[in-house]
């Protein structure tokens, strides 16, 4: 297992675009989802700054649209969330072994 700790993303980071990894949704699906599946009610202009930072740094896309702005995972932010899912998951076999 690596020892080192992937540090592209923040776990809010992570959290949002492992909420895209499997295709494209609209802000307000995302809020939604957020809300009705993890109890995370963020302010809309939180939100949004979230996905501009992730946007600025190439990890996904925005696109305006009429129903509103919808987010698509790009090849960066694809790879950084495989490698921090990768790492998380390694580090929970190796606790689990330590517990038994």
């Amino acid at each position: 297992m690596s020892h080192n700790i992937p540090r592209e993303l923040s776990d809010v980071q992570f959290v949002l675009l492992g909420l895209i990894v499997d295709g494209e949704k609209t802000g307000s699906e995302l809020r939604q989802e957020l809300r009705d599946n993890y109890g995370w009610d963020t302010s809309t202009s939180s939100f949004y700054t979230y996905f501009d930072r992730l946007a600025n740094e190439s990890y996904c896309s925005v696109k305006s649209t009429k129903a509103g702005k919808k987010f698509k995972i790009l090849a960066k932010g694809r790879k950084a969330f495989q490698k921090k899912l990768k790492f998380i998951s390694e580090s929970l076999e190796n606790w689990k072994s330590h517990l038994k």
